[in-house]
């Protein structure tokens, strides 16, 4: 059976995150975003990252481990690249997103990307770190093989 066989619920949340990612693409800025789901698209993403993370290290994955570790045990052992020269400020800045979503402090966040308010973070750079995260997932996906489970480049 192959890596993809093995972890259905990997597809399962890929499915999940493409209707959410449709059903987002659909609004430009300046749209009202009444309808827009990017607190669920960014949830659902960050979701299919770890599981991917818990997936490729297998048994060397631990209960305890957060989204900064699994990240740190994966590049460590070559299992995956981040698209940064820095592969430990790619952990941070993935590990900052998670956790301004996961523990919905905005307040930091805002600071952190240098935004004058809250309001102001939402209008200029959530959607944009959304996206960005959607597309770091996509590139560790495309180096593992998904018959194997490994490194496929």
């Amino acid at each position: 059976m192959s890596f993809k066989d093995n972890h259905i619920e990997l597809q399962h949340l890929v499915r999940e995150h493409r209707l959410l990612r449709q059903h987002n693409l659909r609004f430009k800025p300046g749209d009202p975003q009444e309808d827009i789901l990017l607190f669920a698209e960014g949830a659902v993403i960050l979701m299919t990252l770890e599981r991917f993370a818990r997936a490729i290290l297998g048994a060397d994955a631990t209960e305890e481990d957060t989204l900064y570790n699994l990240l740190q045990k994966a590049v460590s052992k070559g299992f995956i690249l981040l698209p940064w020269d820095d592969q430990e400020e790619g952990i941070r800045r993935l590990k900052d997103v998670r956790n301004t979503i996961l523990h919905g402090n905005f307040e930091q966040a805002a600071k952190q990307a240098g935004c004058a308010s809250v309001a102001d973070y939402f209008g200029t750079t959530f959607a944009a770190e959304i996206e960005r995260l959607y597309k770091i997932t996509e590139h560790l996906f495309q180096q593992i093989d998904p018959a194997t489970g490994k490194r496929a480049r």
